[in-house]
């Protein structure tokens, strides 16, 4: 009976054998994780802490002043950034906004410690820091901008040559709103371990990539997921998606001493997409 209710209420698959599988048990321990939230509240933040309750993950919030006093090695091993945290490098491929907050003087003093955002300055410094000691960080959406500051070896994939310079694929030629795509994925890797071999993902004009030349070779890189063909659409519309084919959805790095997990589609999208809830469990664990 206990099995059954695991398996209903959590998503567990169970299977049976005659003899333990001594050679292939991996013993896996839980890690201190740290999700990121901002003054007032992330949505897409705030529907990964309510997976994380349900799926009795301990974790923290982490605020934009903790990681800029660079001393986030001592108390997490991995750090989740949803969509909406780390902002873009300044190319003409690229967009971001800024938002304004309050004046600390304005925010009752509990809640003082939240205000501030993730900048170039100050924090990609030190979250390359804690990568480069070890760390683990996950980024979920937009956050996939960490992987150009940290000068992994991949690229913009949905960018085209004007006048000599890449720029993005303007909305005539590709437009992808909150779509349902497919990617096929290396299910053989730890990372992916539970996943079928292709899975449905949520599009929002998410983060796409191609991989420098020589970047699987020379091992920097490992793919985790990609779009195997110019027609990955399964729900809503697109335009332009023959653009996606052979682009990665999902790759991992190492940096430094500690490894970057990147997924461009939104895999937690609204605590919605459980068949992807997978891909981000398996990274919290050592």
């Amino acid at each position: 009976m206990a099995i059954t209710k695991l398996s209903t209420d959590y998503g567990i698959v169970f299977s049976t054998f005659t003899t333990p599988p001594t050679d292939t048990l991996n013993k896996i321990q839980p890690i201190r994780i740290g999700l990121w939230d901002k003054y007032g509240g992330s949505m897409s933040s705030g529907w990964v802490r309510w997976i994380f309750e349900q799926y009795h993950f301990p974790f923290k919030l982490v605020y934009a002043k903790e990681i800029d006093a660079e001393n986030l090695n001592a108390n997490y091993d991995v750090l989740v950034f949803v969509e909406g945290a780390i902002p873009a490098l300044k190319t003409e491929a690229s967009f971001s906004f800024e938002e304004r907050e309050p004046k600390l003087e304005d925010v009752p003093k509990e809640f003082q410690h939240t205000l501030g955002s993730i900048t170039v300055n100050k924090s990609i410094p030190a979250l390359n820091k804690f990568l480069q000691n070890g760390g683990k960080i996950v980024t979920i959406g937009s956050s996939a901008n960490l992987a150009y500051h940290v000068n992994a070896p991949v690229k913009n994939a949905l960018v085209e040559m004007v006048a000599g310079k890449e720029k993005a694929l303007p909305g005539e030629k590709f437009y992808i709103p909150g779509s349902v795509m497919q990617v096929t994925l290396d299910n053989n890797n730890v990372s992916n371990w539970g996943m079928n071999a292709t899975a449905d993902v949520y599009f929002n004009a998410s983060p796409v990539f191609k991989l420098l030349p020589d970047a699987i070779a020379q091992k920097q890189i490992t793919p985790l997921a990609w779009y195997a063909t110019g027609s990955t659409l399964r729900s809503g519309w697109a335009f332009g998606q023959a653009y996606l084919q052979d682009g990665v959805a999902a790759f991992e790095t190492n940096v430094g001493k500690g490894k970057l997990t990147v997924f461009g589609p939104e895999i937690t999208f609204r605590a919605q997409t459980h068949g992807n809830f997978k891909l981000l469990f398996n990274q919290l664990y050592k």
